[in-house]
């Protein structure tokens, strides 16, 4: 009898620390792990699309020629890993780790894509967010909107740029 209760308590404390993990990360609010929706894969190929077939435009004032490219409805754009230090977003000086969306038709309306690659927790520089983990894509959420929401409204968008490549 002691032996089974022992089994439940370890099972409970088990389950406990794994939904406590996935709680912590939702209720945080800042980002959301997307990569069931939109993995490395769809990344790495969404950035590649924009770099050959975009062209150069500003939307903001942190740096400068962000790639980019207008989808239907919505404008993509890259930005460079390691922020300012790239101001020009020059591929050959790093790579892009973010595709920022936004909607043509709400120009308050941006969702940001963030992928964390192998290697980059340990790089300095690099700009992700403390409990990210590697070889994961996450949306972003700054302004700590209600996520799922976000979650819902961004399959549209990812539906558009996984139908042009």
């Amino acid at each position: 009898m002691k032996l089974i209760l022992i089994l439940i308590i370890l099972g409970v404390c088990a389950c406990t620390k794994d939904t406590k993990e996935v709680i912590e990360e939702i209720t945080t609010n800042k980002y959301a792990d997307i990569t069931g929706t939109f993995s490395m894969n769809d990344f790495e190929v969404a950035k590649a699309f924009i770099l050959n077939n975009g062209d150069r435009k500003t939307y903001r004032n942190f740096d400068n020629n962000n790639p980019h490219y207008s989808f239907n409805g919505f404008e993509a754009y890259l930005n460079a890993e390691i922020g300012q230090t790239n101001i020009n977003n020059d591929p050959t000086i790093s790579d892009f780790n973010q595709i920022t969306l936004r909607d043509r038709n709400d120009d308050l309306q941006y969702y940001t894509i963030h992928i964390v690659r192998k290697g980059d927790v340990a790089k300095e520089g690099i700009t992700r967010l403390e409990g990210m983990k590697e070889e994961k894509v996450y949306l972003l959420n700054p302004y700590e909107n209600d996520i799922e929401v976000m979650k819902n409204n961004l399959k549209g968008y990812l539906d558009i740029i996984k139908s042009n490549y």
